[in-house]
C-alpha cells in the first residue's frame, strides 16, 4: 500500500461510524504495519494494514 492509494475498510466498527466497505484513501504509513486513511467525509484514522484492502477498479 502506498500514500494515496484507493482503499477499503474491512472491518466494522459501529461506534465510530466507520462501516466494512466504506471508501478511503491512504495519508500516511507508519512503521511497522500502521496506516493513516481519510474518508470522504474528511475524517482521519490510524489502524493496521490487514484493515485496509484495495478499493474496486471499474472496467
Amino acid at each position: 500500500m502506498n500514500v494515496g492509494d484507493q482503499v477499503v475498510f474491512l472491518d466494522d466498527e459501529p461506534e465510530l461510524d466507520l462501516t466494512e466497505g466504506a471508501p478511503a484513501t491512504v495519508t500516511t504509513l507508519y512503521e511497522p504495519d500502521y496506516i493513516e486513511f481519510q474518508l470522504a467525509d474528511g475524517r482521519v484514522f490510524t489502524t493496521l494494514e490487514s484493515s485496509l484492502g484495495p478499493a474496486p477498479t471499474t472496467a
